[in-house]
């Protein structure tokens, strides 16, 4: 799987994960459009995990702001 079809997988579990009706792209952002609270951000973070078969420290998601900044998260834990 090339790294685009790698980032298209991860938005796509955001969607599942955050039942969101609307398109995710990389820009879109987690807490401002998407409406996240903390705890759901826990939980798309397990889902990721789950997915990806990779484990992300919490602590992570402090400097997370967009669903493309958890595909270079995801990814970064994959290599």
């Amino acid at each position: 799987m090339n790294v685009k079809e790698l980032k298209q997988k991860i938005l796509e579990v955001i969607m599942e994960s955050t039942e969101t009706e609307l398109k995710v792209t990389e820009d879109t952002t987690l807490y401002e459009e998407m409406g996240l609270a903390s705890v759901e951000a826990y939980v798309l973070l397990s889902d990721l995990e789950e997915a990806f078969g990779v484990r992300i420290p919490a602590s992570a998601l402090r400097n997370v702001r967009t669903a493309g900044d958890l595909c270079t998260l995801v990814i970064g834990e994959m290599s």
